[in-house]
């Protein structure tokens, strides 16, 4: 049989083959002979007796099988060797072929990267002016590498992208009022609390979550509030302020006289304004323990009375405090 194995530069290059053939005339009679041989020993016993003699056996059938395979590997190798030689033919021819597309390659992919790189600078260029548009920077675009390619058309980039930055537009304006929501919830609140906390937590939290926290914490800061004004009130309930001393309601003792005392305001920024200017038209001596966020600290020193008038001011105003330390001297 024969068949042209390439056409190459209009020159045709013919092989012929046909399949193995392999002139036993005698194989039926062999395998006649083998089926005599090994008849009846699939049931065959061994027993002390014919022990040495079934060893014998044994050795001669393995010499026979190794005899007929070791032919077969040999008429096959023979058999083979022309396909064996034709293989090791075709796969040098490849090899070498190979290796020079292989060579031109490299030189084709260094265009070809200029080209993409090219191609993706054009495409940053057209994407910022859409970007522009829609008031959208552009690196929140996700940009897709195919969009490099030279089979990618730019109405393809360009329906993609707006795709992307009309979500974007969608995001962003959801999440501007979700902020505002947020800021209009705290403002809402009259105890003191700050935005920023929750205004982070929307990165990582939905809205109605958010604004489910914000109602727990401010619930929690109305209960401690309540709870440090029953506190304020219980400590001094059975005190009245005569001159510069407390004296016990119940026995008519004096307690103590109060020298300096701790206090940690947490309000709105506008009722500490008018507390400072208290002190300041009262004169009362007062040193900063500390500044913080959303509350500071004084130390107030000075006699009990104007101290007992600034504790009277504070409660009319109803600023938010609490009691960090105080100093006493005995009666």
């Amino acid at each position: 049989m024969t068949k042209d194995l390439i056409r190459f530069e209009n020159e045709d290059f013919p092989i012929s083959f046909k399949p193995a053939e392999v002139d036993f005339p005698n194989a039926a009679a062999l395998e006649n002979k083998v089926d005599d041989l090994v008849k009846g020993w699939d049931t065959y016993v061994v027993t002390p007796e014919s022990y040495p003699y079934d060893k014998k056996t044994k050795a001669e059938l393995n010499h026979i099988r190794k005899a007929l395979n070791d032919r077969r590997k040999e008429i096959t190798k023979e058999a083979n060797q022309p396909i064996d030689d034709f293989t090791a033919l075709i796969k040098r021819l490849d090899l070498k072929i190979k290796n020079a597309v292989d060579h031109i390659n490299e030189g084709i992919k260094v265009f070809d990267e200029k080209a993409r790189k090219d191609k993706r600078q054009q495409n940053l260029i057209r994407l910022g002016e859409i970007a522009t548009e829609y008031g959208v920077a552009l690196p929140k675009l996700e940009y897709n590498p195919k969009w490099d390619n030279k089979s990618t058309s730019w109405k393809t980039i360009e329906e993609e992208a707006r795709q992307q930055f009309e979500a974007i537009v969608e995001q962003e304006k959801a999440g501007k009022e979700a902020r505002q929501v947020v800021i209009n919830k705290v403002s809402d609140y009259k105890l003191i609390m700050t935005t920023d906390p929750y205004l982070e937590m929307l990165d990582y939290k939905s809205l109605p979550e958010v604004l489910t926290q914000i109602d727990n914490d401010h619930k929690h800061l109305v209960e401690q509030a309540k709870q440090q004004e029953e506190d304020r009130k219980k400590a001094v309930q059975a005190l009245e302020l005569h001159g510069d001393k407390y004296i016990n309601t119940e026995t008519g003792e004096v307690v103590s006289n109060l020298t300096s005392v701790g206090l940690k305001f947490t309000d709105k920024s506008q009722k500490i304004t008018e507390l400072l200017r208290y002190i300041e038209a009262k004169h009362v001596n007062c040193e900063a323990l500390g500044n913080e966020q959303i509350s500071v600290e004084f130390k107030f020193i000075d006699n009990t009375r104007k101290i007992a008038g600034l504790s009277e001011y504070i409660k009319q105003k109803q600023i938010n405090y609490e009691v960090i330390e105080e100093e006493r001297t005995s009666k």
